[in-house]
């Protein structure tokens, strides 16, 4: 597997939104047997830096107790004013409810699969990161993306400074442009914890704030290596084209 550096260029709202990659000369090591490998420089399908698969919404529930029936209104029976007189009140103190314990906002977000330091907890967690991606260009906005990636990221900044211009220029993708068709280990150990998402890209139009349709995504398949890091949770310390 060849993984390519970041020497790319993001699409911007105005262009075709497309990723266009530019290989250079270069020896890498691949992870897996740490043997070097040569990314010759060739011309590549382009490809589009971001993904897609929109994260379906959780609904909460409500529960509701059963029917406690009526309540007895009727009086108890007179009695003389003596022994009635003689009767303290009786009061009722209702508990106190229980403080209801405080969620991290980011912990929240992230679904229960992708949160678990285990190989399925970064493999769910990978594709979770590349469906947020999709769903912040699905909106034009990249809030989706706060907190999901370490600042040592190059890659997933040009993804949310991309997701940025959309929305400066009120536009947003029609439709989700990639497809996560799969995401696997391609190495996890003490050291490394790395997947590999494969993508398929779809073409949707990308329209401003009336609907009027100004370009289009380009169809496409590729994949992303996602190197990981956990920290309480799982964050994306570097993403890369892989060919």
């Amino acid at each position: 597997m060849r993984v390519l550096e970041d020497a790319r260029r993001f699409p911007t709202g105005n262009e075709g939104h497309e990723t266009l990659l530019r290989p250079c000369n270069r020896t890498m090591i691949d992870d897996r047997q740490g043997t070097p490998m040569t990314a010759a420089a060739r011309p590549h399908r382009p490809l589009l830096a971001y993904a897609a698969a929109s994260v379906a919404l959780a609904t909460l529930g409500a529960c509701s107790g059963g029917d406690p029936g009526p309540a007895d209104t009727t009086a108890p029976p007179a009695s003389s004013s003596a022994s009635s007189s003689s009767i303290p009140p009786t009061t009722t103190t209702s508990a106190a409810p229980s403080p209801t314990p405080s969620v991290d906002p980011m912990i929240a977000k992230i679904p229960a699969a992708a949160r678990p330091q285990t190989q399925a907890g970064a493999e769910a967690f990978s594709r979770f990161y590349m469906e947020q991606v999709n769903r912040s260009f699905v909106q034009g906005d990249p809030a989706p993306l706060n907190g999901l990636a370490s600042g040592s990221c190059s890659v997933c900044g040009e993804l949310s400074s991309s997701a940025k211009e959309l929305r400066d220029k009120g536009r947003h993708h029609q439709g989700l442009s990639i497809e996560v068709t799969s995401a696997s280990a391609n190495r996890y150990d003490k050291e490394v914890r790395s997947v590999l998402v494969s993508i398929e890209q779809h073409r949707v139009p990308i329209v401003d704030m009336d609907g009027v349709t100004v370009d289009h995504t380009s169809a496409d398949k590729g994949a992303f290596l996602a190197t990981l890091k956990f920290d309480g949770r799982w964050q994306i310390a570097r993403l890369q084209v892989a060919k």
